[in-house]
């Protein structure tokens, strides 16, 4: 699969930072905390000989990059092991390497469902097929990520695609792979000194997780479909405004850099209704952009009803 039929319609750039690294983690037998820290490439590499294992020649990526030059570097053995695969997605390397959250946070995302979909559920050996080396950590001091490996005394752990069933889990028999539990690992409930009242037990204890569970089901189904409906709603308004965007209208254009905003910048706006943009991720270095020099409240109102009229005389045609 070539990637380019995934899109936001698919839900791929709905999947949030957390699962984003939790997966990464448990793949690549990681302890990244930042999205940014995949900006060296390495991860991003690695994910893709997961998919594709012995097409390109991984050992060349340097895990220890920790300038943009070494970054790009290892861009360039992504993008032959995306030619190798026949993957046409592009790779806009000049952004990545900038470890900007959101431009990494999408590519992310983007690998992920091209994961989901490609991956055939083999075991992988992460730290195996890195040769044990240990992720420079970008962004904290430099220090290396230590993976799971390194601190139980070298035991490898094998990535295996989880079960489509909700039930999947982590074997108790085999603690190297992400696996269900078989039956032989479990206890067989009733002959033990407990007996009859320890099933009891089991079976009071199961009911209460089983309600627990509906209930975050449901929690996260509500909260899954209010997304999906203020993100229609926003899509409305960025569609609205940028019809107007050629108008030059001032609060059209404030209204976009607020949507436009990303994590690391924290929006301000103050009762007089000048916006301030505080990129957090500069030492909190603080951008102003105003709707023009002194204008007034009467100015702009102006404008909004003048764009408001020619709004409804195309309505009317």
């Amino acid at each position: 699969m070539s990637g380019d039929s995934i899109g936001m319609m698919e839900g791929a750039f709905f999947v949030g930072r957390g699962e984003l690294l939790q997966w990464v983690n448990e793949l690549l037998d990681l302890n990244i905390s930042k999205v940014e820290q995949c900006a060296t490439g390495a991860v991003y590499a690695q994910i893709i000989d997961a998919i594709y294992p012995g097409t390109f020649p991984l050992a060349k990526v340097n895990w220890q990059a920790k300038h943009e030059y070494e970054f790009v570097n290892n861009f360039k053995i992504l993008q032959k092991a995306f030619d190798k695969n026949g993957i046409t997605r592009h790779i806009e390397v000049q952004k990545l390497v900038k470890a900007k959250y959101q431009d990494n946070l999408e590519f992310l995302q983007w690998l992920k469902r091209y994961f989901d979909i490609n991956y055939n559920g083999e075991p992988y050996d992460a730290v195996g097929r890195r040769k044990g080396v240990d992720l420079l950590l970008i962004g904290s001091g430099n220090k290396p990520v230590t993976s799971g490996a390194s601190k139980i005394g070298g035991e490898k752990k094998k990535f295996t695609k989880p079960a489509s069933v909700p039930s999947a889990g982590v074997g108790s028999s085999a603690p190297k792979k992400f696996t269900k539990p078989t039956p032989s690992s479990t206890a067989a409930p009733g002959h033990g000194a407990t007996g009859g009242a320890g099933s009891a037990v089991q079976a009071k204890k199961i009911q209460e997780l089983e309600g627990e569970i509906a209930e975050l089901k449901l929690t996260s189904d509500t909260l899954e479909k209010e997304r999906d409906f203020y993100f229609g709603k926003l899509r409305d308004i960025e569609v609205l405004l940028q019809a107007y965007q050629e108008q030059e209208i001032p609060v059209v254009e404030l209204v976009l850099k607020i949507l436009y905003a990303t994590e690391d910048e924290r929006v301000e706006v103050d009762e007089n209704g000048n916006l301030n943009i505080v990129n957090t991720a500069e030492d909190g270095a603080a951008v102003e952009q105003d709707v023009a020099p002194d204008a007034e409240p009467e100015e702009v109102e102006g404008e909004l009803a003048e764009g408001e009229g020619e709004l409804l005389q195309q309505e009317d045609m």
